[in-house]
């Protein structure tokens, strides 16, 4: 009986973790699944990853002050992990925010159902592109096993913030910056030079108007130069792909000490 009772304390604690992740990761934390999906899949997840756990726990009945401590711990990991994949993830919203400006597609703002925001056309292409190719080179899989294994890197109820996380939190800010910067160049460099080209024009032609004629142009050397370059931007996907992975288990083995 005191083992059944120990393994259904582990368990809340561990669900603790996998709900937090799976409310603020990626994808899985969208609008379009349904609550009792995730909290399904929380406890799908719990359930598996209990038996593997040989940390000890506080009793919840005779130490209920700590256990609520160890839970809110292991909330504040799971939100955690899910900030730092979701914050790389939107390297790519930030490119196609980007491009939207330049181009003029900002003026026409999308409603996006998933995350329940404003964004302009190639937010939602990137966003959408990004997606089928997260899901296809099995970024859901990665996840689970990141949350999975994130039980071995950082034990329950152990929580080590680096002193220097406020140093680290703005490195992996100027990371996605540069990121989605890389992703959004091509097309950047060449509406600037479309903008550069309409303005010696204007000069040499006062009469053309340059609003008129140049709104559809940019449009369509923004998607010729989309088109051109998509072999690069399927390259910057993965980059994106590969360093959310790499950086969730940094941060684990960072939190585990």
């Amino acid at each position: 009986m005191n083992e059944i009772l120990t393994h259904f304390d582990v368990f809340i604690l561990v669900t603790f973790r996998t709900v937090a992740f799976i409310m603020a990761s990626p994808l899985i934390s969208i609008s379009a699944w349904p609550n009792w999906a995730k909290i399904g899949l929380a406890f799908g997840l719990s359930y598996v990853v209990t038996p593997t756990i040989t940390s000890a726990v506080p009793d919840v009945l005779q130490q209920p002050g700590t256990f609520i401590v160890d839970g809110l711990l292991e909330a504040c990991i799971g939100l955690l992990l899910g900030f730092i994949a979701t914050m790389i993830f939107s390297a790519i919203s930030i490119a196609g925010q980007a491009v939207d400006i330049q181009i003029g597609f900002s003026m026409a703002s999308l409603f996006s159902p998933g995350s329940n925001v404003q964004s302009g056309i190639f937010g939602n292409l990137y966003n959408l592109l990004f997606t089928l190719y997260f899901l296809g080179m099995g970024g859901l899989d990665g996840l689970m096993m990141a949350i999975t294994h994130s039980f071995v890197a950082i034990p329950l109820a152990h929580f080590q913030l680096p002193n220097h996380w406020p140093d680290e939190l703005m490195q992996l800010m100027n990371v996605v910056m540069t990121l989605a910067l890389e992703i959004a160049a091509p097309l950047l460099a060449s509406l600037f030079m479309s903008d550069v080209t309409f303005a010696f024009l204007s000069r040499a032609v006062p009469q053309m108007n340059v609003f008129v004629v140049g709104l559809p142009v940019k449009i369509f050397v923004g998607l010729l130069m989309f088109a051109v370059v998509m072999p690069g931007t399927i390259y910057m996907f993965n980059r994106v792909f590969m360093y959310m992975f790499s950086q969730l288990q940094v941060v684990q083995n960072v939190l585990g000490g």
